[in-house]
């Protein structure tokens, strides 16, 4: 039928391979995160408790000029979202800083939303 597999059932297939065998991905998309990953994250013991969530830029305007599809507010509801599912989560990121035209308030949008995050 031309559809692709799901990365959650991709994921479920490849953590019962071999139970042993530990699994970490990295920079899942926060735009397109599916709330079922969460929750295989959490049910599966070998699939590490970590996210490497990318966010870029903690400013709207800087996410919107780099064209990133999602906003600081979703960031955050995607951030609290996995802590509550997945106990002991840790979170980690990149960010651009200097982007094009960024200025010292949407700079300090970024630090807010460290501080305010508190990754790993």
């Amino acid at each position: 039928d031309g559809a692709g597999a799901r990365f959650a059932d991709l994921l479920r297939e490849v953590s019962q391979i071999d139970p042993e065998m530990r699994i970490r991905f990295t920079s899942p998309h926060p735009k397109d995160f599916p709330d079922e990953v969460l929750h295989l994250i959490a049910d599966s013991p070998n699939i590490c408790c970590s996210l490497h969530l990318p966010i870029q830029s903690g400013s709207n305007t800087v996410l919107q000029r780099m064209r990133r599809g999602y906003t600081r507010e979703a960031y955050l509801t995607l951030v609290d979202k996995a802590r509550k599912i997945i106990p002991g989560l840790a979170i980690s990121s990149d960010f651009i800083t200097g982007f094009c035209g960024e200025t010292d308030a949407e700079h300090r949008d970024t630090i807010d939303l460290m501080r305010a995050v508190q990754f790993d």
